[in-house]
Formats: structure tokens, C-alpha cells, sequence
């Protein structure tokens, strides 16, 4: 009897790529037809693997296909080397729309807030819960975004789709489910508007053609003739998105205590 089962295939894989280490991230794939590696960055490696696969099957695609691999993560090093950086680990700002906004410190007592104005954001409330309430006013932010921009580009589209969630992904900045289920990313709140509506319009498309054949890419380029200009974007600064630490924006010396907010014209409270 046959006692192999998807569980026994380890999460990441390690190899050894010009005298040093490099860690594969391993995801299991439903509607994958057949093994394939993903290099986003130096340190960004997938592998995907479909259904069926057992582990020395892995290592044995893994070693047959090591010289490739090797010239990917090399050229994925040039690549980020040559590539100017966003500033997302600047301390003291808020990213948005890849606008940087200038944090100023508010009170320091009672219910924890965030008022968000056209280049700065106030944040008043308990200094020690002020990093969970950021976090959480992220992914509210995201939240509206996306869902505004789901529903103008399914109305463009006049495609039908059943929800939105919004998650952390690590490799993926969207997906989308067989019953019509949209994920994205929080973090494409920091990229500028246009990354985002690309990537919208991209999950969407999956509600036509679930997988990445030549007939998807054809309904992109109908829908997104730009496309190209926004994952060049993803390619070059994705990494360094996903590597954003939002608490970097309460680690300034410098803010400066403010009670007056009634000029700014968003604000999220909780």
C-alpha cells in the first residue's frame, strides 16, 4: 500500500546556490499540471508543486533544474542591485498610493485614533497600542480601496464575483477562488493606484480563465493594456513591499504633539 501523502512534503527546501543557502518556499497546487519554479527575488524562491508529487520527485526537479535556478537568483540579485529603492523603511511616515505621509504624535491618552490627512497622519491614543492600531488601520485602509476598486473594475468588466478578503500574502499579492472569492494583500495600499487596479483587474480576469494560459494573458491585454508597465513595477519593487514594516512609521524622534485635527478629512477611530 501506497502510504505516501501530500502532508509528508516539507513547507521549504533548502539548496545550495553559489556556496551559500538559499530557502525555497514549497506550495502545493491543485491546478498545477506539472512542476515549475518561481523567482521573485534573491530570497523570493517558489516551487510549486501539483497534486501527486512525492518528495524525491522534488529533489530530483530541484537538482535537474539547479543551473537554472542558479542564473535566475543571480540575475534576481543584479536586478534588485540596479533597482532604485522605494524608502518604505524610512521612520516617521505613512506609505499610501506610494505617497510617503508624515506621522505627527497626537495625545497620549484615551481611545487609541488615526486621522489621515493630505500629507500627514495623526496618531493619538496609548504609545504601546499605537503599532496594533496601525496595523489594523491598514487593513481598513486596503479594505475600502479594494473593494471600491473591485466594484468599479466588475462593473467595466461586467464580470460577477462574491467576495473580497484581504490578507497578508507572502508571495501572491491577490488570488482568486474557485467560488468566486477575491484575496489581496494589504500591503497594495502602499503601492501606487495604478500596481493596485492592475492587480484587481488581474484576479478578476480569473473569474473567466482560472490559470495563466495564453487566452488569460489575452484578456489581460484587451482589458489592462499597460500591464506590463505594473508588473515590471512588482518585479522590481515587490520585495521590498513585502518586507514593509508599518511600525517603522512610530519610531521618529522627531514627531511633533498636535491636538488640533479638525482640518484633516479622513479619520478611522478605534
Amino acid at each position: 500500500m501506497n502510504s505516501w501523502r501530500v502532508a509528508d512534503l516539507p513547507t521549504v527546501v533548502t539548496v545550495v546556490l553559489g556556496g551559500r543557502e538559499v530557502p525555497i518556499t514549497v506550495r502545493c497546487s491543485s491546478r498545477a499540471r506539472r512542476l515549475r519554479l518561481i523567482v521573485r527575488g534573491p530570497k523570493a524562491i517558489e516551487a510549486v508543486v501539483p497534486n501527486g508529487v512525492r518528495p524525491s520527485e522534488l529533489d530530483q526537479f530541484l537538482t535537474t533544474h539547479h543551473a537554472w535556478l542558479l542564473r535566475a537568483v543571480t540575475e534576481a540579485m543584479r536586478r534588485e542591485a540596479a533597482t532604485p529603492r522605494l524608502g518604505l523603511d524610512r521612520p516617521g511616515v505613512v506609505w499610501l498610493g506610494g505617497v510617503a505621509h508624515t506621522v505627527v504624535s497626537g495625545r497620549e491618552y484615551g481611545r487609541p485614533t488615526i486621522h489621515l490627512g493630505e500629507d500627514s497622519v495623526v496618531i493619538s491614543g496609548d504609545p504601546a497600542a499605537r503599532d496594533i492600531v496601525l496595523g489594523r488601520w491598514y487593513r481598513e485602509q486596503a479594505r475600502l480601496e479594494l473593494e471600491d476598486a473591485v466594484a468599479a473594475e466588475a462593473a467595466r468588466l461586467n464580470l460577477t464575483y462574491a467576495r473580497v478578503a484581504i490578507r497578508d500574502q507572502k508571495t501572491r499579492w491577490g488570488s482568486c477562488s474557485t467560488n468566486g472569492t477575491l484575496s489581496f494583500s494589504w500591503r497594495l495600499i502602499v503601492a501606487p493606484r495604478r500596481v493596485l487596479d492592475y492587480v484587481v483587474c488581474h484576479e478578476l480576469l480569473h473569474l473567466k480563465e482560472l490559470n495563466h494560459s495564453s487566452r488569460f494573458w489575452a484578456l489581460v491585454e484587451d482589458a489592462r493594456p499597460s500591464w506590463r508597465d505594473d508588473v515590471d513595477w512588482l518585479r522590481s519593487h515587490g520585495r521590498e513591499l513585502h518586507a514593509y514594516d508599518y511600525r517603522l512609521a512610530l519610531s521618529s524622534p522627531a514627531v511633533a504633539a498636535i491636538t488640533q485635527t479638525s482640518d484633516f478629512s479622513e479619520s478611522v477611530n478605534r
